[in-house]
């Protein structure tokens, strides 16, 4: 397969990087969760996660990888489901479905020795590593798929100023979907007109000078309601024990 100059510089760049690994300094980029990581020098945080989708899409959907050709996408920070690829932070296109290549839940940051480094692993073993490459020109990013160097191991180089430390805002996840049922709604609604409904009256009846049982709202109404509903059942099963009696009569 032919590659492109760029495609050299990308995977020039990716193992000198991963090669250095063997030899960094003290300096680390620790990880807090799947989102950022913070220089241990103090030079700063490196936040990525204004790069990522929260509707369960994929940022970056399709990807041609320049070594084996295959499709994969990957999403920063927040889980993304393509078919069969749930929760995922990136798949590899099988046919007309997706693979999961890694977990958004199993983030782990290291450093490279020039760039932060993400991994993703799945429970089956595969993997994919994700060097973040500070650009502070570059406001859209760009992702680099080299693909699958080592069967299960996906390479990928994100180009972006988010990649620098400090350059990038903290974005919270949306909050959840808490919609209301029709139900939770009337039962809201009724509560809440009773509630009104019974200060209101009783404010009411104060102003008039009226004391104890009295400033209850209606409070002839509801203090018979009790015999109302007793009559209204004796007259229901008188009705229907003398419609009973007639049957008989018949038969």
């Amino acid at each position: 397969m032919a590659w492109a100059v760029g495609d050299f510089i990308t995977a020039f760049v990716t193992i000198s990087c991963l090669l250095n690994q063997g030899r960094v300094s003290a300096l680390l980029c620790e990880g807090d969760g799947p989102c950022r990581c913070k220089y241990n020098d103090g030079s700063g945080t490196v936040d990525i996660s204004s790069l990522g989708n929260q509707d369960g899409t994929a940022r970056f959907p399709d990807v041609v990888s320049s070594f084996d050709g295959s499709s994969y996408a990957y999403n920063p920070c927040f889980p993304a489901t393509l078919g069969s690829c749930k929760d995922a932070a990136a798949c590899k296109k099988a046919g007309d479905d997706y693979i999961e290549m890694g977990e958004q839940s199993t983030a782990i940051w290291s450093y490279t020795g020039y760039y932060p480094l993400v991994t993703y692993t799945t429970p089956d073993g595969k993997k994919t590593e994700v060097m973040f490459l500070c650009d502070a020109t570059r406001q859209v990013p760009q992702l680099d798929v080299i693909g699958e160097v080592i069967t299960g191991t996906v390479s990928m180089n994100m180009w972006s100023n988010c990649a620098c430390p400090n350059q990038c805002k903290r974005v919270d996840p949306l909050p959840t979907d808490s919609s209301l049922t029709t139900g939770s709604i009337m039962v809201i609604i009724f509560f809440s007109m009773l509630f009104v409904y019974l200060i209101f009256g009783l404010v009411f009846n104060y102003t008039n000078n009226k004391t104890g049982k009295e400033l209850l709202p209606n409070y002839g109404f509801w203090s018979s309601v009790h015999g109302l509903i007793a009559d209204g059942f004796r007259l229901v099963f008188t009705c229907s024990c003398g419609r009973s009696k007639a049957q008989y009569d018949a038969i």
